[in-house]
């Protein structure tokens, strides 16, 4: 299971560390599933962390999308929390509270320009 707390320490270091390191790290091109990700944000920005019991492991969920191993592939779920922490990273997610998290304002324009 990953550890929330952490990614909420990341989000808010990258937010902290100045517009130089986000500068850098967004001059980086984004993966695929970093552009899924803000794509499947754009409307709403809204981010849920998520783990079951009846489930192994954690995933991400944008909308009504659930970025979770539903076929037996562990590295499903893993690549979108990798790109969740990316974008932490970058500064285009936030923390907001417990297992929410929210696209920064430029966030939302990366996302909007996506999705465009």
């Amino acid at each position: 299971m990953i550890d929330i707390a952490s990614l909420i320490a990341l989000c808010q270091t990258a937010l902290t560390s100045g517009s130089k390191l986000i500068a850098s790290y967004k001059k980086k091109k984004l993966s695929a599933p970093e552009r899924e990700l803000l794509t499947a944000a754009a409307q709403q920005g809204t981010f849920y962390i998520l783990s079951v019991n009846e489930i192994p492991g954690s995933w991400v969920r944008v909308g009504g999308n659930d970025f979770v191993d539903t076929a037996g592939d562990p590295a499903f779920a893993a690549r979108y929390l990798e790109a969740f922490r990316n974008l932490c990273e970058r500064g285009y997610i936030h923390h907001e509270s417990g297992v929410l998290f929210k696209l920064t304002g430029t966030g939302f324009e990366k996302a909007r320009e996506l999705s465009a």
